[in-house]
Order: structure tokens, then C-alpha cells, then sequence
């Protein structure tokens, strides 16, 4: 019996040296971890831990059709590329604007992108009783401001000549600067600002709709040379044709903005 069983160990632990514990699996689980930010409507926490919004649903979708799980890791939008580059995420899925650059390197020279999904645009968000004195571009010269360390935004804010900028680790946070008056305006999604101006604390600020700031294309940023995002561009298109994608849109309120581009400019 004794060389019976060392006969079997020596046999097993032969098969893990040729093959190591996960490649033997014969029903190995891949995950498609998405890095993320808490944005209203697009990726949210429940008290459960769960996750709820439009890409929190998109993206699920998503790794259904590649037969892959999927997880989402809050992550400092500052540090997204050294998520992606690092391995810690798969794809950056949170409103990644794909049309921008940070510090003047254009974004796709930094991640690829899969298909543009989404279109968005900047706002000047400001109180509501200093709407008078915004009115154009050169309105914010000189003024103080904040937006989301690492957005689009910022990089917009940076570039307004003499603006001060003081970037926050989050969209949300900039509402509460400017309620505060700790700058006079903010730069940040307008799909999130619409939701959030004028109601319950925020009920004091407003977007100033006589600044109109460039068109924005939101996309899923993966690694350099990620086979990923083929995979997630065929996926995207299925959901497109046979109706899911519109019918996530329509439930949170985006059906005017939802849509595959297949180039972005």
C-alpha cells in the first residue's frame, strides 16, 4: 500500500511541475478586472458592495459574451496608467475620455482604446448667484478653479491663462469647492453635473450653458498591445446590434449619447 501511495504522489506532483496549479484547471476563471471611479449613473457602490450604472452593466455585458467574469476595482484616477501598465486592472472603464491628452501626450499614445461608446462634453460649473460674471472662455482667465486630478477637466482648467487650478482626488469633490467658495468654478462632466446641480446640497450651483466646451468620446482603455481590446470591440458591436446597449442607455437616462464609434477623432 505505502508504494502504491508514493507511487500516486510522485505521479501528481510530476503533473504540477509540467503544469503548474492554475494552467491544469480544466475550468479556469478569467476575470476582466475594470479600474473604476464612483461617478453617478456610470459606476456606483451599493452598501452591499455591489455595483450598479451604466458602465458597471455595459461592462458585465461585456465580459459575458467572452465568457469572463468581472470585477470592479475603485482605483486614484491619477494613477490609471500605472493600474493598466502594472497588471492591478485590465481596463480603465469610468468615462475615459479618449479624444484628450494629459500633460500634452495624447491618450491613445498612452492606452489603447476600444470603440468610442459614449459622447460627453466639459462644463463650467459655478454658483448660481455668480452666473453673471461667467459668459464666455475669457470669463474664467484669472478665476480660481478645480477639477478631478487626472481628467479631462484638469487638463482643460490648465490651460485657461492665469486660472488657479487645485485639483481634487474626485469629480464629487469639485462640487464641494465651489459650494464652499474655495474656487470660483469647476470644470467637470456635464453628464454628471446635470445630475447633480441644483438638487439636494448642490441645489446653489449651476452649469453655465453660455460656455460650450469641445465634444468628448468616452472609450475603454486597455495596455498597450492588450489583445483585449479586440475582443471587447466585437463585444461592444453585438450589444449594439441586438439591442442591449440601448436598452442600458435608456435605463439610465443616456439613449441621447449612447453609441459605438468605430473611429475617434
Amino acid at each position: 500500500m505505502k508504494k502504491i501511495i508514493s507511487v500516486f504522489l510522485a505521479v501528481m506532483m510530476l503533473a504540477l511541475s509540467v503544469c503548474g496549479l492554475s494552467s491544469c484547471n480544466p475550468n479556469p476563471e478569467d476575470t476582466l478586472v475594470c479600474g473604476v471611479t464612483i461617478v453617478e449613473g456610470l459606476n456606483e457602490q451599493l452598501p452591499d458592495g455591489s455595483w450598479t450604472g451604466f458602465d458597471t452593466e455595459f461592462a458585465t455585458e461585456v465580459a459575458k459574451l467572452l465568457d469572463m467574469k468581472v470585477k470592479f476595482v475603485e482605483i486614484n484616477w491619477e494613477q490609471k496608467y500605472n493600474e493598466v501598465n502594472s497588471g492591478a486592472i485590465d481596463a480603465i472603464w469610468n468615462g475615459f475620455t479618449a479624444n484628450s491628452a494629459d500633460n500634452g501626450v495624447p491618450r491613445s499614445e498612452l492606452v489603447d482604446f476600444s470603440y468610442g461608446y459614449m459622447l460627453n462634453q466639459q462644463c463650467i460649473v459655478v454658483k448660481t448667484d455668480k452666473l453673471a460674471e461667467f459668459t464666455s472662455v475669457d470669463s474664467l482667465k484669472g478665476k480660481t478653479a478645480t477639477a478631478e486630478k487626472g481628467s479631462a477637466g484638469e487638463a482643460f482648467a490648465a490651460d485657461i491663462e492665469g486660472a488657479t487650478v487645485t485639483p481634487v482626488p474626485t469629480q464629487l469633490g469639485t462640487f464641494m469647492e465651489v459650494k464652499s467658495g474655495a474656487v470660483e468654478f469647476a470644470v467637470v462632466d456635464i453628464l454628471l453635473a446635470k445630475n447633480i446641480c441644483g438638487t439636494g446640497d448642490y441645489s446653489n450651483l449651476s452649469i453655465v450653458e453660455s460656455i460650450q466646451l469641445e465634444s468628448e468620446v468616452y472609450a475603454v482603455g486597455f495596455k498597450k498591445g492588450s489583445d483585449l481590446t479586440e475582443k471587447v470591440n466585437a463585444a461592444m458591436k453585438q450589444l449594439e446590434e441586438n439591442g442591449k446597449l440601448q436598452e442600458l442607455a435608456i435605463k439610465y437616462g443616456f439613449e441621447n449619447v449612447v453609441g459605438i464609434v468605430e473611429e475617434i477623432e
